[in-house]
């Protein structure tokens, strides 16, 4: 067996310490020592890993509970949202019911809701409450898409008929066919000129020569010519049994087939045909039957555009 020898000299004396150890001894201490130089190198790392890991855990805690509070301030807009859109819902069918529209069933309004949860998306949402979150989230946004998407499909009928109603609209009479007073009332009346008692299928507006006269609504011309009884006079054909007639005019401005809008100028105020001085004989006739002129003239503006 080999030993490793040493000697000590003691400081201020004349003594000294001689030790002598078996080489093995020194082989098992140096052993130790790289064992515990490497275990506390070891231990350094792994307080090193636990402070990363707690570093990133509490960032990612932070992070998710950030996501957590964003997801449900999302969730509260969107059920905002969706009250705002059951009470568009509640207008719209008011406007429905106004035009006498059927009102749109409310159950297909909720077109792609609802269903059978996935057992296992359960326990995934069970051991996730954010992913849950998100889940919800994203189905509450399918339904107000659903509903957005109905929405304007409605808004797009009522624009539709509201269109059609306004053209409608717009062929029936509505104004006064020029500017001037009441001559002569519709009904039985003696004639100016033959003096005789008959029927006035019309109104007479007197006014000055050259006074402007209106269509007063959209047609079709269906004839512009002279006449004995009416003199220069037009005839608009308004559609839906609807024709408008002006008579004794000083000149017409507008041909058989023309169409014209509601205001434009269609001739100008005379006293042609038999007529006892400058005015506009008016008459509306609905289904081939003369009625009232004055209750097809409503206020400026009540009139259609």
């Amino acid at each position: 067996m080999s030993f490793f020898k040493t000697t000590i000299h003691l400081q201020g004396s004349s003594k000294s310490l001689s030790l002598k150890l078996p080489n093995w001894m020194f082989r098992v201490f140096f052993a130790v020592r790289k064992v515990i130089i490497i275990g506390l190198l070891l231990l350094f790392v792994q307080a090193g890993l636990i402070y990363t890991y707690q570093h990133f855990l509490g960032k990612a805690i932070h992070q998710r509970a950030s996501l957590d509070s964003e997801l449900q301030r999302l969730q509260n807009q969107l059920s905002s949202l969706d009250q705002t859109m059951d009470s568009l819902f509640e207008e719209e069918d008011l406007v429905y019911a106004k035009f006498g529209l059927a009102v749109a069933d409310r159950n297909s309004r909720e077109l792609g809701t609802g269903g059978i949860i996935d057992p296992a998306l359960q326990l995934v949402w069970s051991t996730s409450p954010t992913l849950e979150l998100a889940d919800a989230l994203q189905e509450r946004s399918s339904q107000l898409a659903n509903k957005i998407l109905m929405n304007q499909g409605s808004f797009v009928s009522v624009n539709n008929y509201i269109l059609k109603q306004h053209t409608n609209w717009r062929s029936i009479p509505s104004i006064s066919p020029t500017r001037g007073r009441y001559a002569s009332p519709f009904g039985s009346r003696k004639h100016p000129i033959k003096g005789i008692v008959r029927m006035h299928n019309g109104i007479d507006i007197a006014n000055d020569r050259w006074t402007p006269i209106y269509a007063s609504a959209d047609g079709v011309v269906q004839r512009a010519q002279f006449s004995s009884s009416l003199g220069n006079f037009v005839a608009i054909d308004h559609g839906n049994g609807i024709e408008t007639k002006y008579g004794h005019m000083q000149a017409y401005m507008v041909r058989s087939g023309q169409f014209v809008k509601r205001y434009q100028i269609i001739g100008y105020m005379g006293n042609t045909g038999l007529s006892a001085g400058p005015h506009l004989h008016y008459e509306v006739w609905v289904n081939g039957k003369a009625v009232n002129p004055v209750h097809y003239i409503l206020p400026n503006d009540h009139a259609i555009e």
